[in-house]
């Protein structure tokens, strides 16, 4: 019984400190020399002449979006604190994006045929240069948001795309920051 009740214990103990030492799971963050990072003004690259947006119903590119999701990038930097944001390049990591497409496409009708709910998706490029001129990582990032037009979940096109951007800031942040 004593040798019962040990086993038991000991089983226990193996448990609880197995348990505290976590579950294997693991980002190993960011590795980089600089400690500074340098963000360029994203630049919007989507051309709305191609063939592929000849024929959508949404030809144009949101109004200053580059720059508002330039500022929300610079401003999830500033809040994630480990890479300070700096004015020069001078031994910062550079931060370049170019926004490729800007798409819009419906998910559901209502009954009567009218559009009811819609997905943005927002394409961005990003480069990432060390402070030797190297390029570390070039990534595309994409983001999404989906909104409806009716009913109780109704927003605007541009409270979605408020959202859209913060998304894709919080996703070119990740793509910074994380090796997996």
């Amino acid at each position: 019984m004593k040798n019962k009740k040990l086993i038991i214990l000991i089983y226990g103990l193996w448990t609880m400190v197995y348990g505290l030492s976590g579950c294997g799971y693991s980002t190993k963050g960011f590795v980089y020399k600089e400690d500074r990072i340098m963000i360029k003004p994203v630049v919007n690259k989507v051309d709305i002449t191609s063939e592929s947006r000849r024929n959508s119903n949404y030809t144009v590119s949101p109004v200053l979006l580059e720059k508002r999701l330039t500022n929300t990038i610079v401003n999830k930097f500033n809040v994630f604190g480990y890479l300070k944001v700096v004015s020069v390049e001078e031994n910062a990591l550079v931060l370049s994006c170019n926004i490729t497409e800007y798409q819009k496409e419906t998910l559901r009708y209502t009954d009567s045929k009218d559009v009811q709910e819609q997905r943005l998706r927002l394409v961005v490029m990003t480069k990432l240069i060390d402070s030797d001129g190297e390029v570390i990582k070039e990534k595309q990032v994409i983001g999404e948001t989906s909104y409806y037009l009716s009913g109780a979940q109704q927003t605007t096109e541009e409270n979605a795309q408020t959202d859209i951007i913060d998304d894709t800031a919080r996703r070119i942040l990740e793509a910074v920051v994380e090796e997996w």
